[in-house]
């Protein structure tokens, strides 16, 4: 009996001390990220046989367990992502909207300058000091154009780095993933139960996965946690981690792709299948926001060189010669140059010949803010505007569409060969005025009528209004009001999804940690519950101490 009873205060010691143990470790880890709260499992000892029925012999731990819903922390780990993308995606184009909308950056007050400045040449066409005005206005517009170009390229260069930095990290996470997958099957193995601190530390690594890539986990039954991106892309498989990488775009040095290798194979880009996070916000940018603005600016630089010129070239100027190009022509064929950019496996020899439709007016209002893919299978040419996919074919690899002629100039393609053309995306870059004396602005008309002609003045400030964009729907201020709204709209938008984001991952936190969280009353309560628990079964030993004393005296009588 005594040695029952004292493996009876035994156990109930150790498993009160083990409760407080657990309490313990549970209030010093209150405010650590992550942590799940533990608890002892005890279990009754199976009982021993005596005559008159069965005696109970104490209590064991049977395990600590830990407070953790698979449910919540996956729905927090999505909000994570969401959020991540959302948040990222609304700071970039929040940028865009506010040097685009802003009036001493953005580009509708030098249209309005220059065209003041050309209403007084109209008002005056024999004054030099209106002239000069005149130039002085159209050098600051084109360097408004160029540095719209030049803050977007920026942004570009940002976003490339941020993709940079967002994959070491990322690398760096699926790596100590990997490490604690390793240690997490060895105590799994070991002890054959879950090791809570250990898969906590893991649950965090996941969590700040999320927050930079949309994942999906799946855990294996030796423990080991698998994390996969994109389409099923695996990023860590057991105690494996691949790395990912950012590559040069297969046709556009500039452009940049995400690609995923494991050791022993070859590397696959994923930056099509990849969303979610912070790369997914950074390339959902590009793509909704910084590309189809770039190219709007081009293509309103486009319109606005070919129209402004050709109405320009066909005056006279001061001195009574025609009139030349006021400023730099962006849509010549030299553009092709940085135009389109074949694919890197191409094998065949084909160059492209990336050039403006003749028809200055109708050219100019079919312009899109677009990017093209030529593909040839061997027999034929597609080409794709990929701004809604439209295909166009022929055997002959020419193309006239909007407002674009675009084809072989010399050379062969080879089967299964692909270009990416990109024709507006430098335009606005390239924009600057050619005349370099007052006298050559071409203020009169053709024939030259003399110095006080304004003829050809006053179709250049009608100009101003004429709907020569967009189809023939919209003049240049209209144009680009259109760039600032669409920017503007996304941007909104993006701010609305980002603040419900934002509350849907408070939600998501607060529900893991009603959970999982440490309550510090709850706590309490436990410390005080196992501190009498073990008071109470240290008073068994004194009293079996008791029974062997009057054991011993009564034997000794």
């Amino acid at each position: 009996m005594a040695g029952g009873i004292l493996g009876i205060a035994t156990s109930g010691l150790i498993a009160a001390q083990r409760g407080l143990a657990t309490t313990g470790h549970n209030i010093a880890n209150v405010n650590t990220d992550g942590y799940s709260r533990q608890r002892t499992e005890q279990v009754e000892r199976l009982p021993s046989y005596t005559g008159a029925g069965y005696i109970g012999n104490g209590v064991d731990v049977g395990s600590v367990t830990r407070a953790y819903d698979n449910f919540l922390n996956a729905q927090l780990r999505n909000t994570l992502s969401a959020h991540g993308e959302l948040e990222t995606h609304h700071r970039l184009a929040s940028q865009v909207d506010n040097f685009l909308a802003d009036p001493d950056t953005g580009l509708s007050p030098s249209l309005q300058a220059f065209f003041d400045s050309v209403q007084d040449v109209v008002n005056d066409p024999t004054s030099i000091a209106a002239r000069r005005v005149m130039l002085t206005e159209g050098e600051t517009l084109a360097r408004r154009f160029n540095a719209l170009n030049g803050r977007m390229d920026a942004l570009r260069s940002q976003v490339n780095q941020s993709l940079g930095t967002n994959i070491e990290e990322i690398n760096g996470l699926a790596g100590n993933i990997a490490a604690l997958n390793e240690r997490i099957v060895v105590a799994y193995g070991q002890a054959g139960k879950p090791p809570n601190d250990l898969l906590d530390q893991r649950g965090v690594l996941a969590q700040q996965l999320a927050q930079k890539v949309g994942t999906s986990l799946f855990e294996q039954k030796d423990g080991a946690l698998n994390v996969f991106i994109g389409n099923g892309q695996a990023l860590v498989i057991g105690t494996t981690a691949n790395r990912l990488s950012l590559e040069n775009s297969a046709y556009d040095p500039g452009q940049k792709d995400i690609a995923i290798s494991a050791s022993g194979s070859e590397t696959v880009v994923v930056t099509d299948a990849i969303g979610g996070g912070e790369i997914g916000g950074l390339l959902r940018f590009e793509s909704q926001v910084l590309d189809p603005a770039q190219n709007a600016m081009g293509r309103i630089a486009a319109g606005f060189a070919t129209t402004f010129n050709a109405r320009h070239s066909a005056g006279s100027d001061l001195n009574g010669n025609a009139g030349t190009d006021f400023f730099s022509d962006v849509t010549n064929p030299a553009i092709g140059q940085y135009s389109w950019f074949g694919k890197q496996t191409n094998n065949g020899d084909a160059v492209l010949s990336v050039a403006f439709d003749n028809g200055v007016v109708t050219g100019a209002a079919d312009l899109t803010a677009s990017d093209y893919r030529l593909d040839y299978d061997g027999s034929q040419y597609t080409l794709t505007r990929l701004s809604d996919d439209a295909q166009f074919t022929n055997a002959a690899g020419s193309f006239t569409v909007d407002g674009l002629t675009i084809g072989i100039e010399s050379g062969s393609a080879a089967p299964n060969d692909s270009f990416l053309i990109r024709p507006f995306r430098r335009m606005a870059g390239d924009l600057n005025v050619t005349l370099t004396e007052p006298r050559q602005i071409a203020a009169a008309g053709s024939p030259f009528a003399g110095p006080g002609d304004n003829t050809n003045a006053r179709a250049l400030a009608d100009l101003q209004t004429a709907p020569l964009l967009l189809g023939g729907k919209a003049g240049y201020q209209d144009a680009y009001g259109e760039i600032v709204g669409d920017v503007g709209t996304l941007t909104r938008s993006a701010e609305i999804d980002s603040t419900a984001q934002k509350q849907l991952l408070d939600h998501a936190r607060e529900a893991r940690d009603s959970v999982s969280g440490v309550n510090l009353d709850e706590e309490a309560a436990n410390l005080l519950r196992y501190q009498q628990a073990y008071q109470a079964a240290a008073q068994l030993i004194p009293v079996l101490n008791t029974l062997f004393d009057a054991l011993i005296g009564a034997v000794r009588r």
